[in-house]
């Protein structure tokens, strides 16, 4: 498959450990740039760039967006933390999403994916004794904590997991870019479980589900999801 991948948009933070000299300098500016941080890796280029949070998303560079037309960046790959609509998700299960639902108007923006990439994350799941699963996310511009509001949005939109960037940041990619350019490009979107639906909605157990997500993508973001992103690219690029 890495025949058919060129250069990469990444949109999450730089993983430091992706590289020999760990750099923490190079993480902070994949978060405050608009061009982010693109390294060399194997045979492709990959660039590194935080979206943003809810909708305040950050508008791709110049460099980006002719990277795109051009043709020399085939594939846009998101993996984050989340939190779980479903119930019966675990912390550290892995979901692939088949469709973005942006909460607001629940109009998808369709995209190109890769079917390849089903085989990669199941096999990723394996490496990190996860269970994997396949199914709609959805985007929201606010935290999710209640067990209620988790329960409706699932029974109401079929969502399994729920998080804050993906749709806002690729409607603003599409505005954009050419719109033949969008159409060629490819879309993966990996999250994992960062907190559970709490099993009710005692402020004790929302301050905890509250913290796993915290701790997972913000205090330990490079232990957790850092070696994830670097673990995909291995078993995608290899």
């Amino acid at each position: 498959m890495h025949d058919q991948i060129k250069d990469i948009l990444f949109i999450r933070s730089y993983p430091k450990n992706i590289t020999i000299s760990p750099s923490n300098r190079a993480v902070l500016r994949s978060i405050i740039r608009s061009e982010g941080v693109t390294i060399s890796y194997g045979r492709h280029n990959i660039t590194f760039l935080f979206p943003g949070i809810g909708k305040l998303q950050k508008s791709p560079s110049k460099n980006i967006i002719e990277r795109i037309n051009s043709g020399l960046i085939t594939d846009v790959i998101d993996i984050g933390g989340g939190g779980a609509l479903d119930p019966g998700l675990k912390r550290g299960d892995l979901v692939l999403s088949c469709e973005d639902l942006p909460y607001h108007n629940k109009i998808l923006t369709k995209v190109k994916r890769r079917p390849e990439m089903k085989n990669i994350v199941q096999r990723l799941a394996e490496q990190y004794n996860s269970r994997f699963y396949e199914g709609k996310i959805l985007t929201s511009p606010h935290v999710v904590t209640k067990r209620e509001e988790r329960k409706y949005l699932h029974d109401l939109t079929g969502c399994l997991m729920v998080q804050m960037e993906h749709c806002w940041f690729v409607r603003r990619l599409q505005r954009y870019i050419d719109h033949t350019a969008f159409k060629k490009l490819n879309f993966t979107h990996v999250e994992v479980v960062a907190d559970e639906v709490p099993k009710n909605d005692s402020l004790s157990n929302r301050i905890l589900e509250l913290y796993y997500i915290v701790k997972y993508c913000l205090f330990c973001n490079q232990d957790y999801l850092g070696n994830l992103k670097i673990d995909f690219l291995k078993l995608c690029l290899k």
